[in-house]
C-alpha cells in the first residue's frame, strides 16, 4: 500500500508540474507565421520512460548478496523551461525471488476433538523498490539526446510471505516478514534516440551509493512444519550500478 502511494502522489506531482513549468506552444497556423511550426520540432517538452532494469551489486552488496536483481524502471522528465536542465522522478521495483511450499493449515477441532488440517500453500517473495529525485542534464533536444543525471534518494527492501487454502476456504493471510530502507545517491548517463516526434529508444546506466540495510538472505529462506517463515538477515551497504533499457514518450 505505500508503495502505490508513493507511486501514485510521485505522478500528482508531475501531472501539476506540467501544467505550472511547461504549458504547450500554441499549434494555431491561423497567424501566418512557420515560427510556430519550429518552435514546435524544438520545444523541451516533459517526457515518460520505461524499461526492463537490472542491478548489479558491488562492493560488499556484492559479498553478501547473491544473484541480479531484475525488475522494471520508470522516470518522469520535467524540462525547466527552455534551459538544459529537466528535474525528473524515478522508481523502480526488483525482483529478489522467492519460493512457494505446500502446507497443512490449522482449521481448528472436528467433531471428535480432533486437529482439522486442510491443505495449503505458502509463498515468499522478496522485493526492492527505489524512489528517486534527478536533476538532469540534457543538453541537446534533437533526434539524438544523451544527458547526465544527479540522483538522491532511498530504496525499501521488504519481504512478505503469503498463506492461502488451496480450496479457497480462508481468505489470504499477508505478512510483512521484514522491511528496511536505505538511503541513496549517485550519479547516471544515459542516451535517447527518436523514432518519431513523439517515441523515443533509451539506455540509461546509474551508479549508486547505498547506505546500510538490513535484508533477508533467500537462501536462508525456509518454511516450519506449521508454516512459518523462518530466515537470517545479512546486514551490508548496498553499493550498486543498474541498467536500463526501454522507450521514452514525449507528453
Amino acid at each position: 500500500m505505500k508503495n502505490s502511494i508513493f507511486l501514485l502522489l510521485f505522478l500528482f506531482l508531475g501531472t501539476t508540474l506540467i501544467a505550472q513549468i511547461n504549458p504547450r506552444p500554441n499549434n494555431n497556423p491561423s497567424n501566418g507565421n512557420n515560427n510556430n511550426v519550429n518552435r514546435n520540432r524544438t520545444a523541451r517538452l516533459p517526457q515518460l520512460s520505461f524499461g526492463a532494469i537490472g542491478m548489479d551489486p558491488q562492493g560488499a552488496f556484492d559479498t553478501n548478496y547473491s544473484g541480479t536483481p531484475l525488475g522494471l524502471g520508470a522516470q518522469l522528465s520535467i524540462p525547466m523551461g527552455n534551459s538544459p536542465l529537466d528535474l525528473v522522478g524515478g522508481f523502480a521495483w526488483y525482483s529478489r525471488g522467492g519460493s512457494k511450499e505446500d502446507i497443512a493449515i490449522f482449521q481448528g477441532k472436528d467433531a471428535d476433538g480432533d486437529d482439522f488440517f486442510t491443505e495449503g500453500e505458502i509463498s515468499v517473495n522478496s522485493n526492492i523498490y527505489a524512489y528517486d529525485a534527478i536533476i538532469r542534464f540534457r543538453p541537446f533536444n534533437g533526434r539524438i539526446q544523451p544527458y547526465g543525471d544527479l540522483i538522491g534518494g532511498f530504496q525499501t527492501y521488504s519481504t512478505k510471505s503469503v498463506i492461502r487454502t488451496l480450496d479457497g476456504s480462508n481468505d489470504d493471510e499477508t505478512d510483512n516478514a521484514h522491511r528496511d530502507f536505505s538511503a541513496n545517491f549517485g550519479w547516471g548517463a544515459g542516451v535517447k534516440v527518436r523514432l518519431s516526434q513523439s517515441i523515443a529508444l533509451e539506455a540509461r546506466f546509474t551508479s549508486i551509493q547505498g547506505s546500510a540495510v538490513k535484508f533477508v538472505d533467500k537462501e536462508s529462506v525456509r518454511i516450519d512444519d506449521v508454516g512459518n517463515v523462518q530466515f537470517e538477515n545479512i546486514r551490508s551497504t548496498t553499493d550498486h550500478y543498474t541498467f536500463q533499457a526501454g522507450v521514452s514518450f514525449q507528453l
